[in-house]
Formats: structure tokens, C-alpha cells, sequence
């Protein structure tokens, strides 16, 4: 089975969103495909935001036990490819991890915000941007299984 891995700050919010709205859309196709989820700076095993959680079900992810979990070697050498939630986060990964440049990408083609500390609506917003963004994905992931 395939592993990707999200890469957002605190691995509370956008990562976690990410990771579990892929999961749902991965098993909705039946692509063996499983998505975890770091951040480049995680202090302590901290859960998903209520608002995350709440955002994340509201689009069809659960994401109740997830517990943070900062990057590593490990992390990234485990998975086939990292999707980074800004540019920022790219170029982090890039200075921190330079064997792995090969397997660094944008989620999408502009920064995801990052939602910490706003509104449900402002969660919902980026969530929303997630949801689209790992969909597309998971559309791609699906055509290149079918093409091999």
C-alpha cells in the first residue's frame, strides 16, 4: 500500500484535515492509498482543534483521535510522496530533508491558510479548499492506477 503524508506548522489543523479527508476519498475509490499527517513544529501530542474536528466531519473526514506528531526522516523516507499545505512549509522541508526533495510537493497550487484560532466558518473555508484540493488528488491517484 501506498503511503503520503500532509505537512502543515502544528499538525493540528490543516494536515490532519487533509489526511483524513484524503483516507475517506482513498477508500470512496478503492485506491490503496493510506494518508498520515506531521507538522514542522509540533511541541506536544496535541489532538486536531474542536474546530478542525467539527470542519473535517462536516465534510465527511473523522479526524476525533488524531494526535499530532512533529516531521521526521522516518516520517518522510516512510511515505512515496509529502504534500506541504504552503510553500513555506516546501521550503522548510527542503532545507531540512534535502535527500527527500524528490518526493516534496505543494498540495495545491497556491497556500492553504492556515485557519488556527479563527472561526468555524473560517475553518470551514479551508477545509472546504482541503476537500477540494485532496479530491483532485485522489481523481489523479485513480486515473494513473487505471493507466498502469
Amino acid at each position: 500500500m501506498k503511503q503520503i503524508l500532509f505537512v502543515c506548522t502544528g499538525n493540528t489543523c490543516r494536515s490532519p484535515m487533509a489526511a483524513g479527508l484524503f483516507n475517506a476519498a482513498a477508500a470512496r475509490e478503492g485506491l490503496p492509498v493510506r494518508a498520515a499527517s506531521c507538522g514542522i513544529s509540533v511541541f506536544a501530542p496535541l489532538p486536531a482543534t474542536p474546530a478542525a474536528v467539527r470542519a473535517a466531519a462536516n465534510c465527511g473526514a473523522d479526524i476525533s483521535a488524531h494526535r499530532a506528531q512533529p516531521v521526521s526522516e522516518e516520517l518522510l523516507s516512510a511515505a512515496d510522496r509529502v504534500y506541504c499545505l504552503t510553500r513555506g512549509h516546501l521550503d522548510v522541508l527542503e532545507l531540512m530533508f534535502p535527500a527527500q526533495a524528490d518526493r516534496l510537493a505543494m498540495l495545491g497550487a497556491v497556500d492553504i491558510p492556515d485557519p488556527f484560532g479563527g472561526t468555524d466558518e473560517e475553518y470551514a473555508a479551508v477545509c472546504r479548499q482541503i476537500h477540494q484540493a485532496v479530491e483532485k488528488l485522489a481523481r489523479q491517484m485513480g486515473r494513473e492506477r487505471e493507466s498502469s
